[in-house]
Protein backbone atom coordinates (compact mmCIF):
# COMPACT_ATOMS: atom_id res chain seq x y z
CA UNK A 1 0.00 0.00 0.00
CA UNK A 2 1.14 3.40 -0.76
CA UNK A 3 0.50 6.33 1.71
CA UNK A 4 -0.67 9.49 0.04
CA UNK A 5 1.91 12.72 0.92
CA UNK A 6 -1.07 14.56 0.91
CA UNK A 7 -2.71 13.15 4.18
CA UNK A 8 -2.35 15.66 7.48
CA UNK A 9 -0.78 14.19 10.25
CA UNK A 10 -3.20 14.54 12.83
CA UNK A 11 -0.41 14.54 16.01
CA UNK A 12 1.25 17.10 13.92
CA UNK A 13 -2.13 18.98 14.02
CA UNK A 14 -2.92 18.47 17.52
CA UNK A 15 0.47 19.69 18.27
CA UNK A 16 0.14 23.06 15.92
CA UNK A 17 -3.68 23.97 17.95
CA UNK A 18 -1.98 23.11 21.35
CA UNK A 19 0.69 25.48 20.95
CA UNK A 20 -1.41 28.35 19.48
CA UNK A 21 -3.85 27.98 22.76
CA UNK A 22 -0.66 28.08 25.14
CA UNK A 23 0.46 31.48 23.24
CA UNK A 24 -3.49 32.73 23.98
CA UNK A 25 -3.07 31.91 27.21
CA UNK A 26 0.36 33.64 27.78
CA UNK A 27 -0.66 36.95 26.62
CA UNK A 28 -3.78 36.94 28.36
CA UNK A 29 -1.99 35.93 31.79
CA UNK A 30 0.56 38.74 31.01
CA UNK A 31 -2.50 41.32 30.04
CA UNK A 32 -4.89 40.36 33.20
CA UNK A 33 -3.12 42.11 35.77
CA UNK A 34 -3.88 45.35 34.02
CA UNK A 35 -7.03 44.58 32.96
CA UNK A 36 -8.29 43.85 36.11
CA UNK A 37 -6.51 47.50 37.26
CA UNK A 38 -8.57 49.06 34.72
CA UNK A 39 -11.98 47.31 34.56
CA UNK A 40 -11.41 48.02 38.82
CA UNK A 41 -10.96 51.92 37.86
CA UNK A 42 -14.29 51.90 35.94
CA UNK A 43 -16.08 49.84 38.00
CA UNK A 44 -15.15 52.42 41.10
CA UNK A 45 -15.55 55.33 38.63
CA UNK A 46 -19.31 54.29 37.63
CA UNK A 47 -20.21 53.23 41.11
CA UNK A 48 -19.38 56.81 42.74
CA UNK A 49 -21.56 58.59 40.50
CA UNK A 50 -24.34 56.16 40.69
CA UNK A 51 -24.35 56.40 44.46
CA UNK A 52 -23.94 60.92 43.97
CA UNK A 53 -26.59 60.96 41.83
CA UNK A 54 -28.92 58.74 43.78
CA UNK A 55 -27.97 60.96 47.07
CA UNK A 56 -27.88 64.31 44.65
CA UNK A 57 -31.64 63.25 43.63
CA UNK A 58 -32.75 62.68 46.59
CA UNK A 59 -31.35 66.00 48.70
CA UNK A 60 -32.85 68.09 45.68
CA UNK A 61 -36.24 65.98 46.02
CA UNK A 62 -36.06 66.99 49.56
CA UNK A 63 -35.21 70.52 49.36
CA UNK A 64 -37.75 71.16 46.56
CA UNK A 65 -40.78 69.34 47.79
CA UNK A 66 -40.37 71.96 51.53
CA UNK A 67 -39.44 75.28 49.37
CA UNK A 68 -42.77 74.27 47.17
CA UNK A 69 -44.87 73.59 50.08
CA UNK A 70 -43.77 76.54 52.08
CA UNK A 71 -44.37 78.82 49.10
CA UNK A 72 -47.81 77.24 48.92
CA UNK A 73 -48.73 79.22 51.92
CA UNK A 74 -49.17 83.41 51.50
CA UNK A 75 -46.69 85.09 52.98
CA UNK A 76 -48.32 86.46 56.06
CA UNK A 77 -48.71 82.80 57.11
CA UNK A 78 -47.48 81.48 60.36
CA UNK A 79 -47.18 77.87 58.93
CA UNK A 80 -45.10 79.65 55.93
CA UNK A 81 -42.95 81.76 58.85
CA UNK A 82 -42.89 78.58 60.84
CA UNK A 83 -41.15 76.21 58.19
CA UNK A 84 -38.70 79.00 57.11
CA UNK A 85 -37.32 79.30 60.88
CA UNK A 86 -37.25 75.92 61.26
CA UNK A 87 -35.04 75.54 57.86
CA UNK A 88 -33.33 78.40 59.60
CA UNK A 89 -32.62 77.11 63.02
CA UNK A 90 -31.99 73.35 61.30
CA UNK A 91 -29.10 74.77 59.33
CA UNK A 92 -27.47 76.40 62.55
CA UNK A 93 -28.13 73.79 64.76
CA UNK A 94 -26.03 71.83 61.73
CA UNK A 95 -23.14 74.67 61.33
CA UNK A 96 -22.75 74.17 65.10
CA UNK A 97 -22.59 70.52 65.22
CA UNK A 98 -19.99 70.68 62.94
CA UNK A 99 -18.08 73.06 64.22
CA UNK A 100 -17.61 71.47 67.52
CA UNK A 101 -17.27 67.75 65.75
CA UNK A 102 -14.21 66.16 64.14
CA UNK A 103 -12.91 66.86 60.83
CA UNK A 104 -15.57 66.19 57.82
CA UNK A 105 -14.67 64.44 54.45
CA UNK A 106 -15.20 66.56 51.52
CA UNK A 107 -16.08 65.16 48.29
CA UNK A 108 -14.70 66.54 45.58
CA UNK A 109 -15.37 65.25 41.66
CA UNK A 110 -15.34 61.71 43.32
CA UNK A 111 -13.03 61.56 45.42
CA UNK A 112 -12.99 61.85 49.20
CA UNK A 113 -10.57 64.17 51.37
CA UNK A 114 -9.93 65.48 54.72
CA UNK A 115 -10.40 69.10 54.65
CA UNK A 116 -7.34 69.35 57.25
CA UNK A 117 -3.63 70.44 56.11
CA UNK A 118 -0.89 68.59 57.01
CA UNK A 119 -0.33 70.28 60.06
CA UNK A 120 -3.70 69.52 61.84
CA UNK A 121 -5.67 73.16 60.76
CA UNK A 122 -8.48 73.63 58.35
CA UNK A 123 -7.13 74.36 54.59
CA UNK A 124 -8.38 78.03 53.22
CA UNK A 125 -11.06 76.75 50.97
CA UNK A 126 -11.50 78.90 47.82
CA UNK A 127 -15.36 78.25 48.09
CA UNK A 128 -17.16 80.09 50.91
CA UNK A 129 -19.56 76.94 52.26
CA UNK A 130 -21.23 79.47 54.19
CA UNK A 131 -22.83 81.05 51.65
CA UNK A 132 -25.63 78.94 50.85
CA UNK A 133 -26.92 79.43 54.42
CA UNK A 134 -25.92 82.84 54.99
CA UNK A 135 -28.24 83.33 51.82
CA UNK A 136 -30.84 81.48 53.31
CA UNK A 137 -31.00 82.92 56.21
CA UNK A 138 -31.35 86.46 54.85
CA UNK A 139 -34.10 85.33 52.81
CA UNK A 140 -36.03 83.85 56.13
CA UNK A 141 -35.00 86.85 58.10
CA UNK A 142 -36.73 89.51 55.39
CA UNK A 143 -39.96 87.11 54.64
CA UNK A 144 -39.76 87.05 59.14
CA UNK A 145 -39.74 91.01 58.96
CA UNK A 146 -42.43 90.93 56.46
CA UNK A 147 -44.80 88.76 58.43
CA UNK A 148 -43.85 91.40 61.68
CA UNK A 149 -44.72 94.11 59.63
CA UNK A 150 -47.86 92.53 57.90
CA UNK A 151 -49.03 91.59 61.29
CA UNK A 152 -48.17 94.98 63.49
CA UNK A 153 -50.06 96.02 60.52
CA UNK A 154 -53.23 93.99 60.67
CA UNK A 155 -53.26 94.72 64.68
CA UNK A 156 -53.14 98.24 64.19
CA UNK A 157 -56.17 98.66 61.58
CA UNK A 158 -57.89 95.98 64.00
CA UNK A 159 -57.49 98.42 67.16
CA UNK A 160 -58.64 101.94 64.96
Amino acid sequence: MTTSSHTPKPFSMMADALESAADTFEQAAANAPESARRAARVTKRALGMGVFKAFYGISYGLVYSGVFITELFPEQSTVRRALTEGAEAAIDARHKANSKSKPKLSFDAGHAHDEHDEHGGHEESEVDSEAPARSARKVAKKRAEKFDAAVKGTKSKKSA
